[in-house]
């Protein structure tokens, strides 16, 4: 198939869409493992387990964003992604609002920096890009005739 193909053809674009959607979602959450320290300087004061948040939102994204690509699994993948997506959404206003920024310290290790300068444009545009995201999975979430 030609990518001109893919252009014209819905259902080959919807395909397209999910493996790139869900295969970013699935590096990001190898990411998690990768670079925990900076994953868990993302997660709000707040929360009791920052480990526990970021290694189970990292191991949610392989599995969900992998589980987007079939289209046996796509729609409750998508579910899964939204549901997700909303749950994670209040470490997004914890960066906007408390201005987290992030430094590396004396061993090397990626710490959280609240007040930091210069980052409140960044976070806030952060926040609606989540909207973004949940648009593209939720055109998944509809039933396609095969």
């Amino acid at each position: 198939m030609k990518f001109s193909d893919l252009t014209k053809d819905k259902a080959a674009r919807r395909d397209l869409e999910a493996f790139l959607v869900g295969a970013s979602f699935a590096a990001i959450g190898v990411y998690h493992f990768v670079d925990q320290d900076f994953f868990e300087a993302i997660v709000p004061r707040w929360f009791p387990n920052p480990t526990f948040a970021n290694l189970a939102s990292g191991a949610a994204e392989i599995v969900l964003g992998l589980a987007l690509i079939p289209k046996k699994s796509r729609r409750q993948a998508a579910w899964g992604l939204l549901l997700l997506l909303v749950a994670v959404y209040p470490a997004n206003i914890d960066m906007f609002i408390n201005d987290v920024g992030f430094t590396t310290d004396e061993f090397g290790k990626t710490v959280r920096v609240e007040n930091a300068p210069d980052v409140r444009v960044r976070n806030f545009v952060r926040l609606p890009f989540q909207f973004l995201f949940a648009w593209l999975i939720w055109r998944h979430t509809k039933k396609t005739v095969s």
